[in-house]
């Protein structure tokens, strides 16, 4: 501590014991005559005269004496003359001390906040970590202590165990009545007043922490944090602390809580990210066997499906069943449903972001479960012990043993099987620089009756470099590449063929963090994408085929993109997340381009010239300039309203006219003729929090003006056709729709009810004679229930209702019969009507994980009953006809029985 701030404190602490008086030191009339004598003895002869103490360092005074005669002088007055011409001022503390400083240390403004923390004699170490069995913690030197009297406070939440970081734990100074969250990196900042604070930090599915904290000055905090014995919660979707429904700036934002997936119903055992975010309203699928989920309408490739910065080019195991990402090994799941920020981009309706965990950088540690179709195991651990770590996972399946003992014989000679294999590397070069290293391989196999099958399998390797420059400048550099490739099989003799199509990509991006303030964020970078693409490769199979070979030429893209976004926090009312994106796309050669006559459909027949585009040429060029915009007004400390802006275009689509793209869909670059799917998206909502966070609700109004897409023509021909856009037409769309949302966090008796109206809409030129018609993921109501009774600590009951609206199918209405006696069905416009509605209830029951310090090992069991009352939910409908020329309609049911699991999950300690 400087000398000059040691006197302030004596001074305040000996004047502490001085009676304070009425009368204000600047209206003490003075009287006295001095005669060429320094200050030190103008205060002495001061003090003894009047209750007035003076605190000065001798240095700083003026050498010069003085000769006055003051009589009934305002002491204002007498110290404006001593002081007049020298650099130092003085200020009054209470009615009894006048503290002489040099102007330089006045004009910094110290605030009563800063003499108290001084009176209190505040000494002491700053304590770097905390946990809960060290209650008392310190922050900061008293020597440091800003003028303001407050202190900024800062610091990381991390997993006691595995060190890594907890994202949207609460901590609250409970006594100043303040709240923050930890942020995706674990960390936190507030500023408090120096002295003595009740701190609470809490996290579902770790144990609290009540604890003191002496606040000396600026300071960081390590905060771990131990898990619970059991987690009460069965998925909680949340943003990044328990009042961010009401307090978060963006819109439209869900974060699936890990802890508890395992107790979530699930089908045939299997724990599934995908199913925890269908809980959240405008999150839909069209049934089992369907790929991925759709968003606000959305088509399942409009999702830009992310681990780490990698695309995920198909997120489903086994034809839709289970999801490729094993929740064992993930971080974080943040689904931006609403106002996207910058940093994203390539799809139209949503980004589901998915953060890997790093390995235990302390002790070996063995996660897994087994279950009755598939098991899966991880195992991490150090490398070199505090520096660098290894996780690695994997799930396998084994489900040909339940096919077998199926009574239909179609489903007996059907075989199935699929794996997934995560590794993960992470090197600390030191505290600031951080190596990371990932690899993924995946692999499906599905045959059916020995008619038809498919296989897919995915490769990715990705290289992460995060560095810290500093305390408020970071840095993550990823570079991913990526293999994807697929193969659909149809096995009956004369038409056994084989249809191979795939895509390969390298991304690079860079994106820098700067946190000027605790109340400013920017994101900015640039990213690239470099695609390659197998658009089709046709073979026949065996010497009795009749299929002709065909193989289409690869094609090429690259898409650019730079970003920026910020994070600003106005006031304690107004937040405001905006950004701006700006995307070039390249379609690139080597192409031969067909050219179609001037004014004239694109059809074969009017081909009138060939152009021949050489390696790394440009064929054509797409731009998209797309701003971003959140934004949240604080109604009160319950509710807030929110509205949300976001331009978003795509410029790789899946190719199918089914009712879902199957794994083997081709994937399509945007061409000079196919042209990029843009919308503009809007939504706004209104938030509003009860009982202390105990009661969340939601109510979300959202639209979607796609201005820019494309259909198929009717019985359009996509599969290896090199002339693909003779097949499409352009058009645009629309989506709208309402979303509420009601969860309770109570311990005994919690979950969620959300229910979704929307619409979404098409108008293409050449189909439904130019008028709007529902797509193909139109649903006006759905509705997701879930409830968990906890009755103790260990056990769990869950029940999940989940309701949804037919989806729209085209059907034939009449038929006729033609001349030669062929009958000619006469088909509805494009989906104007409705399979059956979906509807269905799960129940499971969790026998939660104890906690012993003495065991080495914590299990839990899961049993399940997926579709209790044995609905059979149409996949699709289909029809047939009869010889009396009457169309009959048939259901296409995957499901349509209950099917029973029993899961046991266990973890060393």
């Amino acid at each position: 501590m400087s000398l000059w701030r040691y006197l302030v404190f004596t001074a305040l602490f000996l004047g502490a014991m001085v009676p304070l008086q009425a009368q204000s030191q600047a209206d003490l009339l003075v009287s006295a005559v001095v005669q060429e004598q320094t200050l030190p003895a103008i205060f002495a002869r001061l003090e003894q005269a009047y209750p007035l103490r003076f605190y000065y360092r001798a240095e700083d005074l003026p050498a010069r004496t003085f000769t006055a005669n003051w009589q009934g002088l305002r002491l204002d007055e007498v110290m404006r003359q001593l002081l007049e011409g020298s650099t130092i001022g003085y200020f009054y503390y209470r009615d009894y001390a006048v503290v002489l400083a040099p102007h330089s240390l006045i004009d910094a403004g110290y605030s009563a906040d800063y003499y108290r923390a001084l009176s209190q004699n505040l000494q002491g170490k700053p304590q770097e970590e905390g946990s809960a069995t060290s209650p008392v913690w310190q922050v900061g030197d008293i020597g440091r202590l800003n003028p303001s009297g407050r202190a900024e406070v800062g610091g990381q939440v991390l997993d006691e165990q595995t060190g890594e970081p907890i994202i949207g734990a609460t901590l609250e100074w409970t006594n100043l009545k303040l709240g923050i969250s930890s942020d995706e990196e674990g960390k936190f900042s507030s500023r408090v007043p120096t002295g003595r604070h009740q701190l609470r930090v809490q996290y579902i599915g770790y144990q609290g922490i009540q604890a003191e904290v002496q606040v000396y000055g600026d300071g960081e905090l390590r905060i771990r944090m131990l898990s619970a014995a059991t987690e009460l919660e069965a998925v909680v979707v949340s943003a990044e602390g328990p009042d961010d429904n009401v307090g978060g700036a963006r819109i439209g934002v869900e974060r699936l809580d890990l802890k508890n997936i395992e107790k979530l119903p699930t089908l045939l055992g299997e724990t599934d990210v995908v199913r925890g975010l269908l809980l959240n309203p405008g999150v839909t699928t069209i049934g089992e066997g369907a790929a991925g989920f759709n968003v606000r309408g959305g088509a399942v490739d409009q999702n830009l499906i992310l681990q780490d910065d990698a695309l995920i080019i198909n997120s489903s195991h086994a034809l839709g069943f289970f999801s490729t990402l094993n929740s064992d090994l993930i971080s974080s799941v943040e689904l931006y449903k609403g106002s996207i920020p910058a940093q994203y981009g390539g799809r139209l309706a949503s980004v589901l972001d998915v953060q890997m965990r790093d390995g235990n950088f302390d002790r070996l540690k063995i996660k897994g479960g087994i279950g009755p179709v598939s098991s899966r195991l991880s195992l991490e651990g150090p490398v070199l012990k505090g520096k660098s770590s290894f996780l690695v996972g994997g799930r396998a399946s084994y489900a040909n043993w339940l096919l077998k003992r199926v009574r239909v014989e179609e489903v007996k000679r059907s075989s199935a099987s699929f794996y997934d294999l995560n590794f993960r590397y992470t090197h600390r070069f030191n505290e600031k620089n951080t190596l990371i290293l990932t690899a993924y391989s995946a692999a499906d196999q599905f045959t059916y009756n020995r008619q038809f099958g498919f296989n897919y399998q995915t490769q990715t390797g990705q290289l992460i470099y995060k560095r810290i420059f500093n305390e408020r400048l970071f840095s993550r550099l990823t570079l991913s590449l990526s293999d994807y490739n697929s193969s659909q099989e149809n096995l009956v003799s004369s038409l056994a063929g084989r249809v191979d199509n795939g895509l390969t990509y390298l991304s690079l991006k860079e994106q820098i963090t700067y946190l000027p303030s605790r109340d400013l964020r920017i994101d900015a970078g640039l990213s690239a994408i470099r695609y390659w693409v197998n658009p089709g490769d046709q073979q026949p199979v065996g010497s009795s085929s009749l299929v002709l070979p065909k193989t289409l030429a690869q094609e090429h893209g690259l898409e650019s993109a730079v970003f920026a976004n910020a994070e600003w926090a106005i006031s304690t009312r107004l937040s405001v997340v905006g950004g701006l994106r700006f995307n070039l796309y390249q379609y690139l050669g080597p192409r031969e381009l067909q050219v179609y006559g001037a004014g004239l459909p694109y059809s074969t027949s009017n081909i009138t010239d060939t152009l021949v585009y050489q390696k790394g040429e440009t064929v054509g060029t797409y731009n998209s300039l797309e701003p971003r915009l959140s934004a949240r007004y604080r109604l009160g400390p319950q509710s807030s309203v929110k509205v949300g802006y976001s331009r978003t275009s795509q410029f790789i689509n899946q190719i199918f006219n089914s009712a879902t793209p199957t794994p083997t869909s081709q994937y399509q670059l945007s061409t000079p003729y196919i042209p990029p799917f843009k919308s503009h998206n809007l939504s706004a909502g209104y938030f509003l929090n009860l009982q202390e966070n105990v009661w969340e609700t939601s109510a979300e109004l959202y639209y979607r003006n796609i201005d820019q897409l494309w259909d198929y023509r009717d019985f359009a021909q996509l599969l290896v056709n090199s002339h693909l856009e003779t097949e499409i037409f352009t058009g645009k769309g629309r989506a709208y729709g309402l979303e509420l949302s009601l969860k309770t966090n109570r311990a005994t008796l919690n979950g969620q009810l959300s229910y979704t109206f929307s619409r979404t809409e098409q108008r293409v030129a050449g189909i439904s004679l130019g008028r709007w018609y529902p797509n193909n993921f139109n649903q006006p109501h759905s509705i997701s229930l879930l409830l968990n009774y906890s009755p103790n600590q260990r056990n769990t009951i869950s029940a999940n209702f989940v309701y949804g609206s037919g989806r729209p199918t085209t059907a034939p209405l009449t038929n006729y019969r033609y001349v030669n006696g062929i009958v000619i069905p006469i088909y509805s416009a494009r989906n104007q009507l409705n399979i059956p509605d979906y509807h269905r209830l799960d129940l499971s029951y969790t026998m939660g994980k104890g906690y012993n310090k003495t065991k080495t090992i914590k299990t839990s069991w899961n049993l399940s009953l997926y579709n209790v009352y044995f609905r059979k939910n149409a996949f699709s409908v289909f029809f047939t006809q009869r010889s009396n020329q009457n169309t009959i309609a048939n259901r296409l049911a995957i499901l349509g029985s209950v099917f029973p699991a029993v899961t046991i999950n266990f973890e060393t300690i």
